[in-house]
């Protein structure tokens, strides 16, 4: 729990003090509100451990453009977790705003320092001030002048005291300037036991810690105070929520925040939230209102119950003749009146007035619902019009039209099983001339047709008849089986395939795609191809590859689709090899002298898988030399280039569709006459 909460206070720092990712020796001293801090490196000083080369850190000090050196202290690490602790709880009093030790993984980031020896070893357990100074490589210098620009002199020393390497850092005066971006109120919550505030601002000159500041009921001046504070950032905007659970009901509270960086200097205060610790939601509006006729006062009774009487300053009265534009105040009266006579109401017009709650600030956390005087209207209000939707990645949209100016209440049905009886999901209200609505149900399945209806309710409570039905598929991911069992076989240069057949548990299934790569590639799965662009038929659970080549080792894996456009897991693959059938030369060679040539021919062939073949001729102490090429349907070939007298050798071979070549066939000899 400590280290999860070391964590929350150490996101900022790691934001504002990312220059520590990398050491820079031009910028190792910077200025605090009452000194200078100095930085030494990233090595921690230990001078009793282990280590081949003890060493510490000797800072002087000199005026800026002076080069006349004074030494201000040595520097060495804490020799044991109990000096380091010292260390700690000794610079918790002397830093103005430094992170408690309560909060810190001291243990741990005392075990890393003896382990690694340096500070960038330690990560974000390295970040916080209040660790690099208890471990020694960071010094406050409050012995300097304010507004003076100081430079630092930092000496490696070994244990004899000599030098081993040493730097000069930048110039630095105190007090240092923080310009933070302003904090600005975004949210505000409040009830009987916390309040809850969230400000923002622009990402930019991130602060590293907040002070979060209070007055109660104007009195007194404002305290610091330590509430529950959560930070959130990204590259746009910086947002800080404050949860205060001291508070005292009804009691009036101010909050500012206070901005520090790295080095606690302060930036510019954030506004002033003013706020009671009151919860509005208890309260209940006026209920129960009531508009009559009051003929003897030639205008309308307003009547209404209120329950929260004690809890408010006033309930304004606004009316118009308009339900939904043109409401002006007209009374305010208190939260203990009930009755309110309208005098300046005129005969057969029709007015609406609605009742407004308002705090001791002004502000106005609700109002009633609206009413007319008049007349009770006893018409069914006509349906909304134009329903239709627009499936989101969160849920079902639908949107619609207002039927009428009296309307402003819409009740949402849906069908809830597989049937397509629809039953009441929501109800809202809505003035607008067009409204939306999102069903974000969690028991949406993106799989599953769903079927849609709207009912427009009148100020008089009448309910209209049916919209129209819409039906729509949720962009909800949905879940589907990947399939199972995949099986193989080959047979005449092909391979069938096949798998269970998931359609019998889900009917909205889509189809199945089959994938398949060559064994000798590599085993991830995203060089799978797909064998074809469609699907196959949801009920076909299996396929026959005839475009795989014998000799090759080969991979298949099945996809399942649904109707909606979701796409299962790949199944376990399996590997199938397809054998090569042997290559056979052609049979039945013979060879005969003719007038211009040795005419060779063979038996016609009998597979259809030969491409080609090849004649070879040779004489005796010579190596062949092909002197021919025809294809399969061809079976014989004439040799011209022969001489008379010689003797020649032929053979001939058969290359198949795939280049795969035969044997040489039977050697026949001939002279030529």
């Amino acid at each position: 729990m400590k280290l999860k909460l070391f964590l929350i206070i150490l996101s900022a720092i790691l934001i504002a003090d990312s220059k520590f990712a990398q050491q820079n020796y031009e910028n190792m001293a910077f200025a605090g509100p009452n000194g200078n801090f100095v930085n030494t490196g990233s090595e921690i000083p230990f001078s009793a451990s282990g280590k081949i080369i003890l060493f510490k850190y000797k800072i002087e000090r000199s005026l800026a453009n002076q080069n006349s050196w004074s030494e201000v202290t040595q520097l060495s690490a804490p020799e044991n977790y109990s000096s380091f602790l010292n260390n700690i709880y000794t610079l918790n009093q002397q830093l103005k705003d430094s992170i408690p030790a309560s909060v810190l993984p001291l243990e741990l980031i005392w075990k890393k320092a003896k382990q690694f020896e340096r500070l960038d070893s330690l990560k974000y357990l390295g970040n916080p001030l209040i660790i690099r100074m208890a471990l020694g490589v960071t010094y406050l210098d409050k012995e300097t002048s304010p507004n003076q620009k100081y430079v630092y002199k930092i000496t490696k020393l070994d244990r004899d005291g000599n030098s081993i390497e040493s730097f000069t850092t930048n110039a630095v005066s105190f007090p240092g300037k923080y310009q933070n971006n302003l904090f600005t109120i975004f949210s505000k919550n409040a009830s009987d036991k916390f309040i809850r505030l969230t400000w923002k601002a622009d990402a930019a000159n991130s602060p590293a810690r907040f002070n979060v500041f209070r007055r109660e009921n104007f009195q007194d001046n404002f305290s610091l105070i330590n509430p529950v504070l959560i930070y959130n950032s990204d590259e746009n905007q910086i947002v800080v929520t404050i949860v205060d659970s001291l508070v005292q009901k009804n009691n009036t509270y101010e909050y500012y925040l206070l901005p520090l960086d790295y080095y606690q200097n302060e930036g510019t205060a954030s506004d002033t939230v003013t706020l009671p610790a009151f919860s509005f939601n208890k309260i209940f509006p006026p209920y129960n209102i009531q508009v009559e006729g009051a003929d003897s006062l030639d205008g309308l009774k307003l009547s209404w119950s209120f329950d929260n009487k004690n809890d408010i300053t006033s309930l304004k009265i606004f009316r118009s003749v308009y339900s939904e534009k043109d409401f002006k105040e007209i009374a305010e009266v208190t939260g203990f009146d009930s009755i309110y006579f309208d005098r300046t109401a005129e005969p057969m017009i029709k007015y609406f007035y609605y009742f407004q709650i308002n705090d001791q600030f002004g502000e106005v956390p609700l109002s009633s619902a609206k009413v007319f005087g008049l007349y009770q209207s006893k018409q069914i209000p006509p349906p909304p019009f134009y329903l239709h939707t627009d499936s989101t990645l969160t849920g079902v949209k639908l949107i619609w039209n207002k039927p009428d100016e009296y309307v402003n209440t819409y009740h949402i049905y849906r069908n809830f099983g597989n049937d397509e009886i629809l039953s009441e999901l929501s109800s809202i209200k809505s003035s607008d001339s067009v409204i939306q609505f999102i069903d974000t149900t969690s028991t949406l399945k993106g799989d599953k047709i769903y079927y849609y209806s709207v009912r427009a309710e009148n100020n008089s409570g009448r309910l209209s008849n049916f919209s129209d039905t819409v039906q729509v598929f949720p962009k909800v991911k949905a879940i589907i089986t990947t399939p199972k069992l995949l099986k193989g076989y080959t047979l005449d240069g092909k391979v069938f395939l096949y798998w269970e057949n998931l359609f019998p548990e889900n009917q909205n299934l889509e189809g199945y795609k089959v994938f398949r790569k060559n064994k000798a590639n590599n085993s991830s799965n995203e060089n799978f191809v797909a064998l074809f662009d469609s699907l196959l038929s949801p009920k076909q659970n299996n396929y026959v590859d005839t475009s795989c080549i014998a000799g090759n080792d080969y991979e298949y894996t099945v996809k399942s689709y649904d109707i909606s456009g979701a796409e299962s897991e790949y199944s376990p693959y399996i590997e199938i090899t397809l054998p090569t059938d042997p290559v056979l030369p052609p049979s039945g060679l013979t060879i005969t002298n003719r007038d211009n040539g040795i005419l060779i021919q063979w038996d016609p062939l009998i597979s259809n898988k030969i491409k080609n073949v090849k004649i070879f001729r040779y004489e005796r102490g010579s190596e062949p030399i092909q002197i021919g090429n025809v294809n399969a349907d061809e079976f014989q070939f004439l040799d011209t280039s022969t001489i008379k007298d010689n003797l020649y050798f032929y053979f001939i071979i058969s290359v198949d569709n795939y280049g795969s070549e035969s044997n040489r066939s039977e050697e026949l000899g001939i002279r030529r006459l």
